[in-house]
């Protein structure tokens, strides 16, 4: 019974990692998240909203003109189609190595464009950057690497100790 003990208080420390969130700031009144945008009644198709977060990946050239921005917020993307006169406003995108722009987009949200296949998208009519992107600072955490080997430890134990007792019953 002594290993179950251990496996449980081992599987109740991982969980309570795995859960560790870090707090989020909110947006400003008016300003929707991607995620609010996205679940954005049917009705409202049409409607003009204002939705903000970092611009990530990389601008890409839309088919028949403009350019295709994603934002990304609390872990909810959105693309945006931003016409050729504000697509410069965005200079810094986000990826492993760098934070990208945050930006509050203002435009309409289209639940099924005509001009874009039939696709979810907002058309933006402006676009500002809020906070300006930058390097990440991305430190090796070696606790990572202890938890994973202590795991993997753990794992061949038990794997071990199962192996044996099935041997010690087929005798």
């Amino acid at each position: 019974m002594r290993p179950l003990r251990f496996l449980a208080a081992f599987a109740a420390l991982l969980a309570a990692l795995a859960l560790a969130v870090p707090a989020v700031a909110s947006l400003p009144e008016g300003v929707r998240t991607p995620a609010e945008v996205v679940a954005i009644d049917r009705v409202l198709d049409g409607s003009t909203v204002k939705t903000q977060g970092e611009a990530i990946g990389e601008r890409i050239r839309a088919q028949g003109g403009g350019w295709w921005v994603n934002i990304l917020y609390e872990g909810s993307a959105l693309g945006i189609w931003v016409p050729e006169e504000l697509a410069e406003v965005v200079e810094v995108y986000g990826n492993y190595h760098q934070n990208g722009d945050v930006v509050r987009v203002t435009g309409v949200v289209n639940v099924a464009c005509n001009t874009h296949s039939g696709e979810f998208d907002v058309h933006a009519s402006s676009i500002a950057v809020i906070e300006p992107g930058g390097p990440r600072d991305n430190p090796v955490q070696f606790w990572k690497g202890a938890l994973g080997l202590g795991s993997l430890f753990v794992a061949l134990i038990l794997w071990r100790t199962h192996r044996e007792r099935r041997e010690r019953r087929m005798l």
